[in-house]
């Protein structure tokens, strides 16, 4: 494979210059903030322009995800050789012009295939490259890594804790040691904005999530972006009690190869009733963090407010209450659409009244139906502002 010519005569420089080195190692490496007061602090303050935003953009099989806050950007990962141009599309309509990082997460051709379109992509600057030092012997990936030797990115190669903020936002990474599985290789973002939280795992498996967990890495978030596209082996049931999040995102192509998502991951997300959004089903999906809010909307006109819970604890409250309640169940059970008094949404956990103009507009599968107020309240639903249902 070929070396990279300006990294390995700075490396030579610095060592001996007598000696050779087979190290595939870019140039202009930079250290992340790993100061975790500095991160706390951060995480105090609201962003006055929009929130902190998350784009999982439908690129078929594979994974692109675009973070914004403060018109700051991160683009994680690009999607297969080919869907690069999807990318860029999404940038133009979105109206971005540079991207403060692009970070690799791992070097499988559905995560940077799509990268060296990107980086190549005139109307968008990118700044600073993150990846992990896992490798892969393609000519694609080599062509990516001479690209980016080439153009003097400025690239980094985080470690465990280690910070990069994007506007108001704290990324704390997670980065494994390097093993032969690249899957496990991934290294994971946690995304924190004004106490709310997102986990973005790339393809971690059940291995590499057993690692996170027994080094005290903090997993624990609202969205959880499900690892390897959905597969069965990852999002284990350790992890997912550990992050206990409120919605789940899966990004994979529709009628794909792989069977992504796996009919066990569904199954243990449908056990949980944990609302789960694809990209197959719904196209690019969008969640936002604003004002104390969570709110989703997807490319088929999916619309969604979802109540924070602090520190999941009304949604863990509201499994447990919907699990030992016999009579709330019972109640459940037994309402349906002419006997319904009223409707919440499954995914918001928002109540309303039967005759509220806001049930028309939402999707019969999200609809839930109640006899009594007391029921749905005992669910974790909470009443609506417009129609006030008591």
């Amino acid at each position: 494979m070929k070396k990279y010519p300006k990294i390995l005569s700075f490396i030579l420089a610095i060592v001996c210059i007598t000696a050779f080195s087979g190290c595939d190692i870019l140039d202009a490496v930079t250290t992340v903030s790993s100061d975790t007061n500095t991160s706390t602090q951060n995480n105090t303050n609201s962003s006055t322009d929009g929130g902190f935003t998350i784009h999982m953009i439908d690129i078929g099989q594979g994974d692109s995800i675009l973070l914004e806050c403060n018109d700051e950007y991160m683009l994680i990962d690009a999607g297969e050789l080919g869907q690069g141009g999807i990318v860029n599309d999404y940038l133009k309509d979105h109206n971005v012009t540079q991207l403060d990082y692009a970070l690799i997460t791992h070097p499988h051709s559905d995560h940077y295939g799509g990268m060296l379109d990107v980086l190549k992509n005139e109307s968008v600057t990118t700044k600073n490259i993150v990846m992990t030092e896992a490798m892969n012997t393609t000519r694609t990936w080599e062509k990516l890594v001479d690209y980016i030797d080439q153009k003097n990115y400025n690239v980094i190669f985080p470690k465990t804790n280690d910070t990069i903020h994007l506007g108001d936002t704290t990324l704390t990474m997670y980065v494994p040691e390097i093993v032969k599985d690249l899957n496990n290789c991934s290294i994971v973002v946690r995304a924190e904005y004004d106490g709310m939280s997102a986990i973005l795992t790339g393809d971690a498996e059940s291995s590499e999530e057993k690692l996170m967990l027994d080094e005290g890495f903090n997993v624990q978030a609202n969205v959880l972006k499900a690892g390897h596209h959905g597969s069965r082996t990852s999002t284990s049931k350790k992890f997912l009690t550990a992050v206990n999040p409120q919605i789940a995102l899966i990004s994979c192509g529709k009628n794909n190869d792989y069977g992504h998502p796996h009919k066990e991951t569904v199954k243990k997300f449908n056990d949980i009733n944990l609302p789960m959004y694809r990209t197959d089903e719904l196209g690019s999906i969008v969640v936002t963090f604003n004002n104390g809010n969570m709110s989703l909307h997807t490319t088929n006109g999916t619309s969604e407010e979802i109540a924070i819970a602090q520190n999941n604890t009304t949604t863990a409250e509201s499994k447990t209450s919907s699990n030992t309640s016999s009579k709330t169940s019972t109640s459940t059970k037994k309402a349906t659409k002419k006997t319904a008094k009223y409707v919440g949404n499954k995914n918001s956990k928002v109540l309303h009244t039967k005759d509220c103009a806001t049930v028309s507009k939402m999707s019969d599968a999200n609809k839930v139906y109640f006899i009594s107020y007391e029921d749905a309240i005992a669910q974790g639903y909470t009443p609506a502002k417009d129609c006030n249902p008591q």
